[in-house]
């Protein structure tokens, strides 16, 4: 799905907050910089901030995230991103269990639940900061953003950092502003179940290639073996020649296709999205520029039976729709011939 937030680009500049105790970016990212920790929340509350004595994340910390110009509806990729990022930030001094955390962030109690990733650790101090928020489906009246998230926590025995990727669930409000709802994916069935022995040896070759980057949930998925075999080769194949950065495999995406009923491929192992090739944001690439067909081509020739992308290039497996306009969708269904362009 498209549009993402680039964490450590050239031309950032970096500051020490020494007052914070954390490094924040406050130049280089494209557009305005939203809500940083720390300042005034939507909500007239203020977002709870590191404590001064904090040792600083391994991660710049950027001021929020804003929307790419091609970005579809991009306020609810905003929306969904200060969510992720305000709660999962909070001090020493701070709301010490999860509820008062999201109320303390400006959000109802409830909200609990669908911030339950960022609040699984009992940390004393945490900094939250959006890597890339994709889009997991998009109507008038519902939205699904899958939001990538890296989190430093300061435990009592010891500091980390972990990447989580959130899906989020939100609906226009009575204003018409997008706003995040408690509404969280349903349980469903392990259609793709965690299975013993580390990745298959394909697996292995997907994650040691440099070339292709993924982040650790879905890297989780495939030492878990959650991802067959034949959606890896189509990776494996791609990420020779180009550099690929992929958002997600199973874990964190919608168990069916938004707003559709309709088991996803990536539920049963057998999808990938991926959000930049070749350090290009696919929402950021001109409709025009050629790379994209060549692309979508190249995944149909590597075994892709269905190609979701911001066009529809001539040929038969290849699809495009809003919610596609910020990433490739790669995906098979063995009962289908792969994508063949004309």
């Amino acid at each position: 799905m498209r549009f993402a937030l680039r964490v450590a680009v050239a031309g950032f500049a970096v500051a020490a907050v020494l007052s914070m105790g954390i490094t924040a970016l406050v130049a280089g990212v494209p557009g305005r910089p939203v809500d940083p920790p720390g300042t005034v929340a939507a909500s007239g509350t203020e977002a709870p901030s590191p404590s001064a004595n904090a040792a600083a994340p391994p991660f710049p910390v950027t001021d929020g995230f804003v929307a790419a110009a091609g970005d579809m509806n991009g306020q609810v990729k905003e929306a969904a991103s200060r969510f992720v990022q305000r709660v999962g930030t909070w001090g020493a001094s701070g709301a010490s269990d999860g509820r008062s955390r999201v109320v303390a962030a400006g959000y109802a109690p409830e909200m609990a639940a669908t911030a339950a990733p960022l609040l699984d650790v009992p940390a004393r101090e945490a900094v939250t900061t959006i890597v890339y928020p994709q889009y997991g489906g998009l109507t008038d009246s519902a939205a699904s953003v899958m939001v990538l998230a890296r989190q430093w926590l300061r435990t009592d025995e010891d500091e980390r950092t972990r990447e989580i990727l959130l899906d989020i669930r939100l609906r226009p409000g009575p204003d018409g502003d997008w706003q995040v709802t408690s509404v969280i994916d349903p349980p469903r069935p392990e259609y793709a179940p965690a299975r013993p022995g580390g990745p298959t040896d394909l697996g292995r070759a997907v994650l040691d290639n440099p070339r292709i980057r993924i982040p650790e949930p879905g890297r989780t998925d495939i030492a878990d073996r959650r991802v067959g075999d034949p959606i890896l080769s189509v990776l494996d194949q791609l990420g020779r020649t180009r550099d690929l950065d992929v958002q997600v495999l199973v874990s964190g995406h919608p168990g069916t296709v938004f707003p559709t009923t309709r088991l996803s491929n990536h539920t049963v192992g057998r999808a990938v999205d991926v959000r930049a090739i070749d350090g290009r944001l696919v929402v950021e690439i001109p409709r025009n520029d050629p790379v994209i067909a060549e692309f979508m081509a190249a995944a149909g020739r590597a075994g892709a039976t269905e190609v979701g992308g911001p066009i529809v290039p001539p040929g038969t497996g290849f699809f495009t729709d809003d919610v596609h306009q910020d990433h490739f969708h790669l995906g098979i269904t063995p009962t289908k011939p792969r994508a063949v362009a004309a």
